[in-house]
C-alpha cells in the first residue's frame, strides 16, 4: 500500500498576555473553541465576539443540515463549547510574533493554544478542535489538521463588518468576498477531512473540501453559489468525538486488512470495488477518493461511500463518475469515529488503499494490490 502524507504542525512557543477565565458548561468531554489572536498592543476589532459567534452558528448548521440530508445522524449538533448563559464563548488572546507571512502560522497556533488553555482552565491533554483567527498585520495564510480527536485550524479575521446569517450560502457574493467556504474548509480538516471534490452528477455545486470559489467557477462556468458536505465527509464526521455525547473509545484500530479486493467494470461504464475488511475494531462504511491526478489530496477528487456487512465485513463501493484514467483511495470509517485504510496512520494522512485504472471504457486494465 502506498500513502501520502500531510506536514504537521511546528509548534513554537511566544510569549502571550493572560486574561481572565470564563466559566464554561460542560457539555461533553470534546469541545470545539474558538479564538482570536491579535497583536499585543492592538485594538480588538469591533464586534468581533458576534461576528465570530455568527461564523460558528453557521458552521455548526452547515454540518448538522448536510449530516441530515445524507441520513447520517449526529448525536450533538453544538459541538462549540458554550458559557452558562447558552453563549459561544470566543476567547482573546494577544502576542507578539517574531516572523511574517505563512512562516508565522506555528507561532500563532503555539501562542493562542497555550494561552487560551490557562484562561479557560484546560486540561494540558483535553482533546480540543481550536479554530483560530488572526487579525495581526503582515500574517498571511491558512492551515488545517487534526491530531487524535482533536485539531487546529487556522485563518485570517474575515474581513468587513457583517456577521453571518445562519442561512446563507457559503458562496453567496459577500460570503466570498470574506472567504467564508475556505475559513470552514480548514475547521473541516482541523476534524480530519482530507480534500474531497464535487461530483458533476450530483448537481450539488462546490464541495466544502473540494477547491476554492474561483477554480470551481472557472472549470463549471457558472456562478453557483452553493456548497455542499458531500456523503464521504459527512460519513467520516458521524462517529467523529466531537458530534458524540460521550467521545469512547478513539483509538486507532489495529490489524486492519482486506480480503479478495477485486475491482471490476460493468458494462456501463462505472467501476466497482469488492472485499472483506477485517480489523480490531468494528467498521460501518467504506469510502473512496477517485482521482484523475493520480495523487491524495486532491481538491477534485469525487468521492463515493457504501456500508460493510457487521458480520462478514464484506463492502462493495461502486464509481459511477470515473474518469478516463484515476487512482481510487479506498478506507474505512470505524464504529469508535476513527478513519483509517491501513490502521498505522488516519485517511487525512493518505492511509487508504490503491486502485489505479486506465485504458479504453469497457477495456479498462486495473493495478490493484495482490
Amino acid at each position: 500500500m502506498n500513502a501520502s502524507r500531510f506536514q504537521s504542525f511546528v509548534i513554537l512557543i511566544v510569549i502571550t498576555v493572560g486574561f481572565a477565565p470564563a466559566v464554561m458548561s460542560a457539555e461533553s468531554n470534546v469541545n470545539a473553541r474558538v479564538i482570536l489572536f491579535i497583536a499585543e498592543d492592538a485594538e480588538a476589532p469591533k464586534n468581533y465576539e458576534k461576528r465570530l459567534q455568527s461564523l460558528v452558528a453557521r458552521t455548526e448548521k452547515f454540518f448538522s443540515d448536510w449530516s441530515k440530508h445524507w441520513k447520517r445522524p449526529i448525536e450533538r449538533e453544538a459541538i462549540f463549547a458554550r458559557d452558562d448563559e447558552g453563549d459561544i464563548v470566543v476567547t482573546l488572546v494577544r502576542g507578539k510574533l517574531k516572523s511574517t507571512g505563512r512562516a508565522a502560522l506555528p507561532d500563532i497556533r503555539a501562542a493562542a493554544v497555550e494561552n487560551a488553555t490557562e484562561q479557560l482552565r484546560l486540561k494540558p491533554r483535553q482533546p480540543v478542535v481550536w479554530w483560530i483567527l488572526y487579525d495581526y498585520a503582515g500574517v498571511k495564510g491558512f492551515q488545517g489538521g487534526a491530531r487524535g480527536a482533536g485539531g487546529t485550524a487556522i485563518n485570517a479575521y474575515p474581513p468587513g463588518k457583517e456577521t453571518i446569517p445562519v442561512d446563507v450560502e457559503l458562496a453567496a457574493p459577500a460570503m466570498a468576498e470574506m472567504a467564508i467556504k475556505g475559513t470552514i474548509h480548514e475547521f473541516g480538516h482541523a476534524l480530519g477531512l482530507p480534500h474531497i471534490g464535487p461530483r458533476p452528477g450530483l448537481k450539488l455545486d462546490n464541495s466544502l473540501m473540494g477547491p476554492i470559489n474561483r477554480a470551481y467557477w472557472s472549470k463549471s462556468g457558472s456562478r453557483e453559489t452553493g456548497v455542499h458536505l458531500t456523503e464521504a465527509a459527512a460519513t467520516m464526521l458521524q462517529r467523529h468525538p466531537i458530534f458524540r455525547k460521550e467521545a469512547g473509545d478513539y483509538r486507532m484500530p489495529r490489524n486492519v486488512a482486506v480480503e479478495g479486493l477485486t475491482a471490476r467494470e460493468a458494462d456501463d461504464g462505472s467501476l466497482t470495488i469488492t472485499g472483506k475488511l477485517s480489523a480490531s475494531h468494528s467498521a460501518h462504511s467504506a469510502l473512496l477518493l477517485d482521482s484523475q491526478r493520480g495523487r491524495f489530496g486532491d481538491y477534485w477528487a469525487r468521492s463515493y461511500v457504501s456500508s460493510i456487512e457487521p458480520k462478514t465485513g464484506e463492502f462493495q463501493i461502486t464509481v459511477t463518475e470515473p474518469f478516463d484514467s484515476g487512482t481510487c483511495y479506498l478506507s474505512f470509517c470505524f464504529d469508535n469515529g476513527f478513519n483509517t485504510g491501513d490502521g498505522q496512520t488516519p485517511f487525512q494522512r493518505g492511509s487508504a488503499i490503491q486502485v489505479s485504472y486506465r485504458g479504453e471504457i469497457g477495456k479498462r486494465q486495473f493495478n490493484a494490490p495482490k
